[in-house]
């Protein structure tokens, strides 16, 4: 199981056991979050009690603080990308994305657009 399934895992329970240990595609995979929440222009409650699922030990207010920070910079599919050399980890991570963008039975044309370009990246 890669990384990127990791926190999905931890995503679909957030009152279940948090994400454990660090690993180098974290900050690129907290990103990916970051902006996949706010394609739709906000973050609910229910997507930050998610968030502070694979964030343990971070306070609500340091995590608003670093959405805030994250959402202000563009998305680095790049960084992503590096941090996901292998060709499973790359899936899981679109299925990640895709996952989290299905969470408000919604598709925003904006959500729609980072899949797509989430997807040529990856080289999916």
């Amino acid at each position: 199981m890669g990384r990127p399934t990791e926190f999905m895992n931890a995503l679909r329970d957030p009152k279940g056991k948090p994400l454990q240990g660090t690993h180098p595609a974290d900050a690129a995979l907290r990103s990916l979050w970051v902006h996949v929440a706010f394609a739709d222009g906000r973050v609910g409650d229910a997507e930050l009690a998610l968030f502070q699922a694979v964030s343990p030990g971070v306070s609500r207010d340091a995590l608003l603080l670093l959405i805030a920070e994250d959402a202000a910079k563009p998305l680095d599919l790049g960084a992503l990308a590096e941090a996901l050399p292998d060709a499973d980890d790359r899936q899981e991570a679109f299925m990640l994305a895709s996952w989290m963008v299905g969470q408000d039975d919604r598709l925003h044309k904006a959500e729609a657009k980072l899949l797509a370009e989430l997807m040529r990246e990856l080289r999916l």
